[in-house]
């Protein structure tokens, strides 16, 4: 019985990782640093990040592209600003006509703050959901709802 509460607990703690008001569709930017901040303003907003860490997010895609290829950036801050996250979150926004990012072009922006390390099992399961390119044109026709699903697992 303790590892089905256990289960549904650590269900419940990714799903907080992204609520879906922190899901954005239909946005425009200019530039990646323009991207970088307004989802950075999402992270700041709801409350899981000082301002600082939006700076830490420009420098970090400054000096290493934060562009993962299959139009996915995924901005967060360096780890010299690790002490602005105030709690684990990602925020999302789509950019269905793409914007330029390190010669390549971005079309899903994903912010992310992390209190630890687990930064890398964020990294691994965005990997996971959006490896394949069909997923990927689907989140960006995709509602805030749907994306949310696919990003925690609920999808069919």
């Amino acid at each position: 019985m303790a590892f089905f509460r256990k289960k549904k607990k650590e269900e419940e703690k990714k799903n907080q990782i992204l609520d879906v008001k922190n899901i954005r569709t239909g946005c425009r930017a200019s530039s990646s640093d323009e991207a970088i901040v307004s989802v950075g303003k999402m992270l700041l907003d709801a409350g899981y990040i000082e301002e600082g860490y939006i700076q830490g997010m420009l420098n970090r895609d400054h000096g290493l592209t934060t562009y993962i290829g299959n139009d996915i950036a995924i901005p967060h801050g360096e780890y010299e600003v690790k002490d602005c996250v105030k709690q684990t979150a990602l925020a999302i926004q789509i950019y269905p006509d793409g914007i330029p990012w390190a010669g390549q072009t971005a079309r899903v922006v994903i912010g992310i703050a992390a209190t630890t390390d687990e930064h890398v099992t964020i990294l691994q399961n965005i990997a996971e959901k959006l490896g394949d390119m069909d997923v990927v044109e689907q989140v960006v026709k995709g509602s805030p709802e749907f994306i949310h699903s696919i990003m925690t697992g609920d999808a069919a």
